[in-house]
């Protein structure tokens, strides 16, 4: 079976296959690259005490799983240093 991709560009069924492929890898990564950015970011939002200890664990995440689970570590160190600034200032 043959495609046309508009402008003249005809693929055949196995290299529209290997196109839809490679976009959903390009997807993948976009969105890793995404996560990793909100990571870096809100790393910089923690007490410079702790920070190694987030970035490190970037350094070793190993899937976009990971990252959303150290996203999760960031929101409750965030959150407790917040309360933490509250209670104090009570």
């Amino acid at each position: 079976m043959v495609f046309d991709f508009g402008g003249g560009i005809v693929a055949s069924e196995k290299i529209k296959q290997v196109l839809d492929e490679v976009q959903a890898q390009i997807k993948r990564d976009k969105k890793y690259i995404e996560l990793v950015s909100t990571v870096e970011y809100l790393i910089e939002l923690v007490e410079p005490s702790k920070r190694d200890k987030f970035r490190e664990a970037l350094n070793n995440a190993e899937s976009i799983e990971d990252v959303n689970e150290l996203i999760k570590a960031l929101k409750l160190q965030i959150g407790a240093q917040g309360a933490k600034k509250y209670i104090l200032s009570q």
